[in-house]
């Protein structure tokens, strides 16, 4: 594994993790983190994948994990199409030191919403996403409804006005975040359009645009992205692409849980990892 920065779309430094394969297999797969989530959480995984010999890549959005050059108040007006960018920026110079290479992305939540925040699905031929979701509230659990409005109505506008940033772990969400993303996630999840209403504005969004094979994974107790937003977002936002939906239930799999984040566990890598090679033909 080898560490450095490259530039993003305005010269801000971007961490990124490059595992480099003993017996290379011509597929290059990037990471694309969650809200909050700094990349360390995605090595396990990509270790395994390059040695089945893919290049792999994992980065963090500017201001989370190792990507931390300036001080979240500085970076307050950056938000999710700034994390697009620091993503496009990551995939683009990928391409391009593999440029034979067929690249896959895996997205993870909000990660996997970020491909068309940018036009960086030039760059890609496939994809997987894990709990991505369309993140309209009301789809949700009636409790988890209730602290979305709680959280994203008043402790958000609160605490960014007050603090300049969201102090997202005082809440049990990860890493604090700029402003600017704290609002954007607010939208996405208050606004009915979630992240289409994105497209209004002086914004673009790059949604229809998508046309490649993407398999999106859904699971039955998390509450971050319940199977009703996936299913939305297979309909609604990834209409134009060739959309498999797979759910999992952790019965299935002789696990008590999966949630959120535990995809990506290595404790699951011998039972959940293999859906991910099976959608990339690594076996």
């Amino acid at each position: 594994m080898e560490s450095y920065t490259i530039q993003s779309f305005d010269g801000y430094p971007i961490s990124v993790h490059e595992f480099i394969p003993e017996s290379p297999n011509n597929k290059t797969i990037v990471f694309a983190p969650a809200v909050a989530v700094p990349q360390k959480i995605y090595f396990n995984l990509a270790t395994q994948l390059a040695k089945k010999g893919c290049n792999v890549f994992t980065f963090d959005y500017r201001g989370i994990g190792l990507s931390k050059s300036k001080s979240l108040r500085a970076l307050k007006k950056h938000g999710y199409f700034s994390w697009a960018k620091d993503f496009k920026a990551v995939s683009k110079h990928v391409k391009e030191k593999f440029p034979a290479n067929q690249q896959y992305m895996i997205g993870h939540s909000y990660g996997g919403n970020s491909i068309g925040f940018s036009d960086a699905h030039q760059y890609y031929d496939k994809y997987i996403t894990i709990a991505s979701q369309y993140g309209f509230y009301k789809h949700f659990t009636s409790k988890m409804k209730m602290l979305i409005l709680m959280n994203f109505k008043i402790f958000v506008p609160v605490t960014t006005s007050i603090l300049g940033y969201y102090p997202s772990g005082w809440f049990g969400l990860g890493s604090p975040l700029t402003s600017q993303v704290a609002k954007d996630w607010a939208t996405f999840l208050l606004h009915p359009d979630s992240m289409l209403h994105f497209t209004k504005g002086n914004n673009t969004t790059y949604y229809n645009d998508i046309k490649d094979q993407m398999l999106l994974v859904s699971i039955e107790d998390d509450l971050f992205a319940p199977k009703k937003s996936v299913d939305i977002l297979g309909t609604k936002v990834y209409q134009n692409a060739s959309v498999t939906r797979k759910h999992l239930i952790p019965s299935d799999y002789n696990l008590k849980a999966i949630g959120h984040f535990d995809f990506f566990r290595k404790k699951n890598q011998d039972i959940l990892w293999p859906i991910v090679y099976d959608w990339f033909k690594l076996n």
